[in-house]
């Protein structure tokens, strides 16, 4: 904790009250007693470049040197992508510090800024000796400030806005129509959980979608934890226009997320879609709402996109051969392995126990961009499946093996399913016999371009081959590294 206010000021390099030193600037004698030229006679666009690598605390502290370094250390370009902590400020010492911090010169250029918390949704209260969330109070003066707060952030050249948690319906009820535009002027919007709980409305959202057009700005949207059961079906279709749509925990009605999918099925925008581990909730019956859908749809629609991101198991127990067999993923992988738009799927935490391996391995074998990882869920004869479809035909162009272990698969199969793919990274231990297989596997038919083996050794692979690797690993500019660490030699990209 910080002793004082400054102390905490100088540590988060928003100084209120910075003092000016003389007009002299410092100087500086070599041993000799020669004056030796000062950093102060520098132009002020090299002095500003210098600058630019400073970390913000030095940054701050460069600030307080003299008159000079000040004006040139607190140009607004320096200070474009500092992380205000606006919910500490706000925490500490209200809105009205946060509104001073906010209007500081140095920040006009602000790109990212994080609002979240500062304006609560919810509170908690002790009720009937439990404590139970119920809407926050604020008084006339905070919500004035909180609007004050948005009016600046509305006139910074943001590209992405956090206000999650934020009491963002009752803002709406006050200002519906600038709450709209400040949200649609901004890329990327954060709105978690700011309109969750007994009371709380969706109209502000249902408001900004309806009034969303091609030419807003908006293309990333985060309404996790947000109830959305109340809005218009028609207007939740439109989240298929973003390119970007995160719904990790929120409620919805199996109509709205059948209408949502049919609308992607058919073609939808969104290139990433984030449902991460908390599900979206049907909020009739507090399951999966997807998994209350036909198998077909849901299949359909989540392979018309780029990117996935959809863990149902997360924090589930037990043993995976005790989970029933998931219909619907064995639907959803069986149509990835056929037809797909999709390029990453980031899905570890699901129950892939009772799918066939051939299955896995076409479904992953048809993205461009895998992350294999050890994972209770997965069977030995499922990678197995994988990596020899992978040495014979695979649109990968990206993988990352991270297990503890690889000694029990045949370095060989390794060794052919790695040259097929542009781009690999080895973060796992591999042994010996692995290292030699893969670099003597790399041949003028090989498609690997990038390999990066970590802190695998490759001292002992014979010189000639390993020479003949790096050599096929560097044709059309790759990079390859050879760092020599005392006997041990490792190679890097």
């Amino acid at each position: 904790m910080y002793k004082n206010s400054n102390a905490k000021e100088k540590s988060l390099g928003i100084d209120m009250k910075i003092t000016e030193s003389g007009n002299s600037s410092p100087r500086v004698f070599n041993c000799k007693g020669h004056e030796e030229p000062s950093l102060t006679e520098f132009p002020s666009e090299v002095l500003q470049r210098i600058f630019s690598f400073l970390p913000y605390s030095d940054l701050f502290s460069s600030s307080l040197v003299c008159r000079m370094f000040r004006d040139n250390a607190s140009v607004p370009v320096l200070w474009k992508k500092f992380p205000i902590p606006a919910d500490e400020i706000t925490q500490d010492d209200g809105l009205a510090r946060l509104l001073s911090v906010l209007k500081l010169p140095r920040f006009r250029t602000m790109q990212h800024l994080d609002l979240n918390r500062v304006y609560m949704a919810m509170a908690k209260k002790k009720k009937g000796g439990k404590n139970r969330p119920v809407l926050a109070d604020h008084s006339p003066d905070d919500e004035a400030k909180f609007l004050e707060v948005l009016e600046i952030a509305s006139n910074l050249p943001l590209t992405r806005l956090n206000l999650s948690y934020n009491d963002l319906p009752s803002v709406f009820v006050s200002s519906p129509q600038f709450l709209s535009r400040l949200i649609l002027n901004i890329p990327h919007v954060d709105l978690f959980a700011t309109c969750r709980g007994q009371g709380a409305s969706s109209d502000f959202i249902g408001n900004f979608l309806d009034n969303y057009t091609e030419a807003s700005a908006l293309h990333t949207l985060n309404l996790g934890g947000c109830d959305l059961n109340a809005m218009p079906t028609n207007l939740v279709t439109k989240l298929n226009h973003l390119t970007n749509v995160a719904l990790e925990g929120a409620f919805m009605t199996m109509e709205q997320a059948r209408t949502f999918l049919v609308d992607m099925a058919k073609g939808s925008k969104i290139k990433k879609f984030d449902i991460g581990c908390e599900l979206i909730v049907d909020k009739d019956t507090y399951s999966d709402v997807f998994e209350n859908l036909d198998p077909d749809l849901v299949a359909t629609a989540l392979n018309n996109l780029e990117h996935l991101i959809y863990n149902k198991l997360k924090n589930s127990k037990g043993d995976c051969c005790d989970f029933p067999p998931d219909l619907h993923l064995s639907r959803f992988l069986q149509e990835m392995g056929r037809n797909t738009k999709l390029k990453q799927v980031e899905m570890e935490e699901n129950n892939f126990f009772h799918v066939a391996p051939e299955v896995v391995a076409k479904a992953f074998n048809n993205l461009e961009h895998l992350e294999m990882k050890t994972n209770p869920y997965n069977t030995s004869a499922q990678i197995v499946a994988t990596l020899d479809l992978m040495a014979q035909k695979t649109r990968l162009k990206y993988v990352l093996f991270e297990y503890e272990d690889l000694s029990w698969l045949n370095p060989g199969l390794v060794a052919r399913a790695v040259v097929q793919v542009e781009q690999v990274d080895m973060k796992c231990s591999l042994s010996q016999a692995h290292v030699n297989a893969i670099l003597r596997e790399i041949g003028a038919s090989s498609r690997i371009r990038r390999l990066n083996l970590r802190d695998n050794d490759v001292s002992k692979v014979p010189t000639h081959v390993r020479e003949a690797a790096v050599k096929l690993l560097r044709r059309e500019g790759g990079v390859v590294k050879l760092e020599q660490k005392g006997k041990k030699l490792y190679l890097k990209c």
